[in-house]
């Protein structure tokens, strides 16, 4: 079925390229590196704070430093969530991206330019005896604009969709102590009055290596390749190669007479 949205989507784009007589093209390959930390504090039994920092570097094509010649963002990503049981949970909340200048040299570009965002996400969790998949639909609202000094907020959404694994390496589930593989693919659309057949945004697959330090902190490494239409020119895709870090902390806010565990008396 996944398979499947994925062709259909990928055919419709095609499908309006050819109808316009446009033949699609790709973009140099450009590298980018991302560092995040991914910050969950539970505040009651069932309601948490989602907090992530994301910073991001980029090196064109024809540069010749890879992955890191140049700032491009740097993002701050907060939301409630609310766990209404083990296998599903929804997270609102907004964002706050600071989009720096693709060429810090020139006056025809700003500095920094800021981008507000409002998103609501919807999380499905399916655990199984050796691997746990992952579901995730994430909805985001946002106002953006070019760095070039007369540029002007547009608005757009993005329909994303998301399916992940986690799968033990070295242990039979996914407990403190296990190294783990998570693959994954992403789907991202926009729509918006600027989106004229630039429907596909970005299409994300990915693979890393994580390793579960404790019941608060996880690590992990990977590399992840990405190609979506440009904005501007739906028969242009670019192309990018993104090598990830990312941490994962988990840190409980209850107070200490909340932590105690219940005591089952019967069977």
């Amino acid at each position: 079925m996944k398979t499947f949205v994925l062709i259909l989507v990928f055919g419709a784009s095609a499908l309006y390229c050819t109808s316009q007589n446009l033949e699609p093209s790709f973009e140099d390959t450009e590298t980018n590196f991302w560092l995040s930390s991914y910050n969950k504090f539970r505040l009651t039994d069932k309601l948490y704070w989602a907090a992530e920092l994301h910073y991001r570097r980029v090196s064109e094509a024809d540069e010749s430093v890879p992955f890191v010649a140049n700032m491009a963002q740097i993002y701050n990503r907060h939301g409630l969530n609310y766990v209404f049981s083990p296998n599903f949970n929804v997270t609102v909340g907004g964002v706050l991206r600071l989009n720096f200048s693709p060429d810090p040299e020139s006056a025809e570009f700003e500095p920094v330019t800021v981008e507000p965002r409002i998103w609501h996400q919807y999380m499905f969790v399916s655990p199984w005896p050796r691997f746990i998949l992952y579901n995730r639909i994430r909805i985001e609202h946002r106002w953006n604009r070019s760095n070039r000094l007369d540029a002007d907020y547009t608005y757009r959404n993005r329909w994303r969709y998301m399916f992940y694994m986690k799968i033990p390496l070295n242990k039979k589930q996914m407990v403190p102590g296990a190294l783990y593989f998570s693959p994954s693919v992403e789907l991202i659309m926009q729509t918006g009055k600027t989106v004229v057949g630039s429907f596909v945004e970005d299409l994300r697959l990915y693979g890393n290596l994580g390793y579960i330090l404790s019941p608060r902190a996880t690590f992990s490494l990977g590399m992840m390749y990405t190609t979506g239409q440009n904005i501007n020119d739906p028969t242009l895709y670019g192309q990018r190669w993104i090598l990830r870090a990312s941490a994962y902390i988990s840190l409980d806010f209850r107070k200490e007479a909340k932590k105690v565990p219940s005591i089952k008396l019967l069977d």
